[in-house]
């Protein structure tokens, strides 16, 4: 029997890769989408945006433990949480205050939606699927919190499916390098582009749509003995 009828929140689905898998789960037969953004310019954006416009767009900010509480806990039922709201890196990985800030949304952030997530989707025996990263299994040179922050969501991945089995499922998925707008500055520079796809053997950078297949996948009775594991989304990129 196909799924029907379920509950999805998707943090940071507003636009980019939350927002692809966002719009796929709109497209299943009575599902209920819930998606947010940051800033009020991300909810305007998700708004605005036709392949949100059968979602419900909120204003949340991951850092925040009690908007997330009071966020989920509004909520009357949940089938799938997706924890997609992150920030990429930058020069300020360098630096206790950006590391920090790094750490707090793309890894507490992460697990704040999951602990306040946890009686919702025990109740519909529903599951979770986080955002990892390929620079979960590998260090980079240019992002030390981003990718500690993304190894971290790897472990708690892992940890929550023990920890939570076999009520709620919980997987991640690790996108490659994927054209989005916050890796422009990366397509744009042609020496980093290279060596990118020299090490990806697609050939080419990955897109938003790329990430559907393997999430619907993850969010549905399919995969129903399939938990504690992240799933690389990559072009190939970690078998170089």
């Amino acid at each position: 029997m196909a799924d029907s009828g379920r509950t999805f929140l998707v943090t940071g689905g507003t636009g980019g890769l939350g927002g692809a898998i966002a719009s796929a789960f709109s497209d299943e037969p009575g599902a209920t989408v819930i998606v947010t953004g940051a800033t009020q310019g991300e909810v305007d954006a998700g708004r605005a945006d036709p392949r949100l416009s059968k979602a419900r767009v909120e204003l949340l900010d991951v850092r925040d433990d009690a908007a997330v509480h009071a966020l989920i806990g509004s909520l009357e039922r949940l089938d799938v949480l997706v924890n997609a709201a992150g920030v990429s890196s930058s020069p300020a990985d360098f630096t206790p205050e950006g590391f920090a800030r790094t750490i707090d949304i793309n890894l507490n952030g992460t697990a704040r939606a999951c602990f306040a997530a946890k009686d919702l989707l025990q109740a519909s025996k529903g599951n979770i699927i986080n955002f990892a990263s390929v620079q979960s299994f590998r260090g980079t040179g240019t992002g030390p919190a981003y990718a500690a922050s993304k190894g971290g969501v790897m472990l708690l991945t892992s940890s929550l499916a023990i920890g939570w089995g076999p009520d709620i499922r919980v997987n991640a998925i690790a996108p490659g390098f994927m054209d989005t707008p916050m890796t422009q500055n990366l397509i744009n520079d042609a020496v980093r582009s290279k060596k990118i796809l020299d090490h990806t053997p697609a050939g080419r950078w990955g897109v938003p749509d790329d990430l559907v297949p393997g999430a619907k996948f993850l969010a549905s009775t399919e995969s129903s003995f399939v938990t504690g594991h992240t799933l690389p989304i990559d072009g190939g990129y970690l078998t170089t």
